[in-house]
Parts: structure tokens; sequence; C-alpha cells
């Protein structure tokens, strides 16, 4: 989880580092501003601070990526905050201590005295604990939109199983010479007649099964199905109307009908399941 890409990174340094190259090498070591007479451009300090910021920017992600393997920021953020200090902090020096004098020698033919090497010390420190915090600020600011969008994305994954319900298993219907693989909605009813069931789709095709009785059916239906009398087991899109009859009992009209030249199948329930039908179409209805 690295705060800038490799991209990030090489536009970071064309632009940071030659920015702190100019100002430290003419505040803290030149000493001299171009508004002055006798002005020259301090290149050998200018080219020292530049090499020293990028060796020391190597070397602090060279940490960084080191620690993101054995102590993630989003495990520990105030363990891993002080184990960059404390590493980046001795990565930072030692690196500081080998190549700013080595800058100094290739770049001007001298070794440095030592007011240059503790100005030199006094640059490195105040740049690197500028470059360490902006990196840690920004590892911890993407631990938090981690942290954030993770427990966005699980509420919306919760809002979504309530809110969507998920989709029906197929159902499993054995016809003598072959399976049919058929989902809830595409059964309109199964009609029961002379020892034979007959499946009729919610397109008005029928299709005779090899059961001779509802009895296998009925476990491996799902509840919006619904067994009206003897001969109906239905499901809830196929009925059309629901009406009061004479001693309690219930008509119903499904469609398709059984014969084409009707507009639809009427099935009457008696007394005695008018109840238990009436309480599973009001919550089949509202699921």
């Amino acid at each position: 989880m690295a705060p800038l890409t490799r991209q990030q990174n090489r536009y970071a340094r064309l632009i940071a580092v030659p920015i702190a190259a100019f100002v430290a090498s003419h505040l803290v070591f030149y000493r001299h501003f171009p508004y002055e007479i006798g002005y020259q451009f301090p290149w050998v300090y200018f080219l020292t601070v530049s090499t020293v910021m990028l060796s020391c920017w190597e070397v602090n992600l060279a940490v960084f990526r080191h620690l993101d393997q054995r102590s993630p920021f989003y495990r520990n953020p105030v363990r891993r905050v002080q184990q960059q200090i404390l590493l980046g902090g001795v990565a930072t020096m030692l690196t500081f201590s080998v190549v700013f004098p080595a800058a100094i020698r290739l770049y001007s033919g001298n070794w440095p005295s030592l007011p240059i090497v503790t100005s030199g010390v006094f640059v490195c420190a105040t740049i690197a604990t500028v470059v360490n915090g902006a990196y840690v600020g920004l590892y911890l600011l993407q631990t938090i939109y981690l942290e954030k969008q993770q427990s966005t994305d699980e509420v919306n994954a919760q809002l979504k199983q309530l809110q969507l319900p998920s989709s029906p298993s197929s159902i499993l219907i054995e016809t003598g010479i072959r399976q049919l693989r058929l989902q809830p909605d595409e059964i309109a009813y199964f009609y029961s007649t002379g020892g034979v069931v007959l499946l009729i789709r919610a397109d008005g095709q029928q299709i005779t099964t090899a059961y001779n009785s509802f009895n296998k059916l009925e476990n491996q239906l799902p509840a919006a199905f619904f067994q009206l009398n003897r001969q109906f087991i239905v499901h809830l899109n196929s009925i059309r109307s629901v009406q009061d009859d004479s001693n309690q009992k219930l008509i119903v009209d499904l469609v398709p009908a059984l014969h084409k030249n009707q507009p639809y199948e009427q099935v009457v329930i008696s007394r005695y399941r008018r109840a238990e039908f009436k309480k599973w179409f009001r919550q089949a209805t509202l699921a």
C-alpha cells in the first residue's frame, strides 16, 4: 500500500529535489543571492544537496518497503511510526555520512570542512524529517480512507442482501425421458388427474411429468407454491383473482387455463383450507 506510485515518486523528485537543493545551497551553504554583486550559481552545493537528497530518498523508500512487509500501518499505526522514525533516521544519517563528503569531494575536488559538514547535517535532518513526515501522513490518510471504504462496502453489501432477495433456486422436474431444470416463476401450476401430474408452464405449455402424485414434489417446491386441493399446486404468479363462494369456500382463477379456449382455470378451495390459503397468499404477496 504505497502512498505514491512510481510515476508519482518520479514527479515528486523532479519537483522537490531541485527546489530543496536551490534553497539549501543558497541559504545554508553559499549564503549569497542572485541580486548581489559577484554572485555565481553555487553548482557544487546544488549538486551535492541534490545527490544527497536523491540517495536519502531511495534509502528511505527501501525502509518504507521493508516495513510495509513486516509492520503495515493498518495493523499498528503508532508502532509503525516509531519504527519509521528510528530506522528512517538511522538510514538517513548513515547515507549522509557517506554520500555528502563523497559528493563534495567529487564536485569541488576537496573534502568538506567541519562547518560545512555541520550545516549539511542540519539540512539533511530537516529535509529527511519533512519527507518522512509527508510520507507517513500520506500512509495514514490512505489507511483511514481504505478503512472507511471497507466499512462502506460492508454496509452496502449488507443493505444489498436485505433489499435484494437471492435468486430462487431452480426446480428439477422428472418427465420420464428427461429431466427439466426450471426456475419457479417459469411454472404456473401442477395439475393431478388420473394418476398423472401435468406441469403447466407460465407460457401455457403442458408437460407430462413422471410423478403420479404430489408427494415427491412438495419437498422441493419453494414457499411461492401452495396446494389448493388434491388436484392443484399453484405458483403465486398464476393466481389472477380470489373470491368468496358459498359455504365459506373460495374460488381462485388461474392462468393459463388447461384448455386454450378458456380465459382462465377456475379452482375451488374448501372451507377447511380457506384460512391457510389466505394466510399464505397474504404473506407471499408481501414478500
